[in-house]
C-alpha cells in the first residue's frame, strides 16, 4: 500500500500543469502569498519562504536562512536575494494546480501551509 501512495504522489507531482490553468496576477499572488509559509523543494532541500509586507522575503532551508526583497513588476513577483543558491534576482509568474498548490515560469513546484 505504502508503494501506491508513493507512485501515485511521484506521478501526481510530476504531471504536467493544465494547458487552460491561468497564470495569476501580482496582485492575486500576494492576496494567497503574502505573510503565509511557502514550502517547496529546491536546490535539493526542503525550502520554507514568506513573502512579508514591507517587500521582505525570508528562505530558510537546512544550510541555514536568508532574508531578501521582493517587488511587484507586471504579473510577476521579482526577489533579489544578496547570497545563497538564489543569488541575485529572479522574477516569475505563478499558476494555480490545486487548493494552495502552485508552479512558476520556472517549474517550482510549491504549496502555502497557513
Amino acid at each position: 500500500m505504502l508503494r501506491v501512495l508513493s507512485l501515485v504522489l511521484v506521478i501526481g507531482a510530476l504531471a504536467p500543469v493544465s494547458a487552460d490553468a491561468k497564470t495569476l496576477s501580482a496582485s492575486e499572488v500576494l492576496d494567497e502569498m503574502l505573510n503565509k509559509t511557502i514550502v517547496t523543494r529546491q536546490f535539493g532541500m526542503n525550502v520554507t519562504m514568506r513573502y512579508l509586507s514591507g517587500g521582505v522575503v525570508t528562505a530558510r532551508a537546512l544550510m541555514g536562512s536568508v532574508n531578501g526583497t521582493w517587488r511587484a513588476k507586471g504579473n510577476k513577483i521579482c526577489s533579489t536575494f544578496p547570497k545563497g543558491p538564489a543569488k541575485g534576482t529572479s522574477c516569475v509568474s505563478f499558476k494555480r494546480t490545486g487548493p494552495k498548490q502552485y508552479v512558476s515560469s520556472e517549474g517550482v513546484r510549491f504549496r502555502v501551509v497557513d
